[in-house]
């Protein structure tokens, strides 16, 4: 039985996913990428022009899976979409790995334009989705928050975010006592 060969473009968007949510985006080069994949430089570059490409090209995957994810929550009631949504932070949290947004957001300026406008277009798709959410959830009555949606799903988002960078920082399970407190918030 043969194994299919690797496909070097997917292992590359990979790897630099996972750099940039454990070192960040200005911290790693197509040097660390060639080495640790086995290839050589000009590999990369034949499928990334420039490093801004490929930070592009991982927004964009990240953001299709979002997409994807979300398209099959939608049977799900709202408070089980919510779960749905926090157990994709759980997953980065369980791989010690901080969430995109999270890793970018801090060098957003830094970041070439083409990233920025795709980070700020993901970050907008992930707000309107949720904002939706819990809009379902409270004309339902199956959530009856206080706050406004746009007030309850900036408080969601943030506290996910913060949570998984505040467990890098003191190895505390942090993400656990945010998801209670926002299943139970709701």
């Amino acid at each position: 039985y043969l194994q299919p060969m690797a496909d070097t473009r997917t292992d590359i968007i990979d790897l630099a996913e996972q750099l940039i949510r454990t070192k960040g985006y200005n911290a790693f080069s197509y040097k660390d990428i060639s080495d640790e994949l086995g290839i050589k430089n000009a590999a990369i570059h034949y499928h990334f022009p420039s490093k801004a490409d490929l930070g592009k090209a991982m927004i964009n995957r990240t953001r299709e899976r979002f997409i994807d994810d979300t398209a099959s929550w939608l049977d799900l009631t709202p408070k089980k979409q919510l779960k749905a949504f926090i157990d994709v932070y759980q997953n980065s949290s369980q791989k010690n790995l901080v969430c995109f947004m999270g890793a970018l957001g801090p060098a957003f300026k830094t970041l070439p334009l083409i990233m920025q406008k795709e980070l700020t277009e993901a970050g907008a798709d992930i707000r309107g989705w949720l904002r939706q959410v819990l809009s379902t959830g409270k004309r339902t009555g199956e959530f009856n928050f206080t706050e406004t949606v746009s007030e309850k799903s900036d408080l969601i988002i943030s506290s996910l975010l913060s949570s998984l960078i505040i467990r890098r920082i003191s190895g505390d399970d942090v993400l656990s006592n945010v998801s209670k407190a926002i299943l139970k918030g709701v």
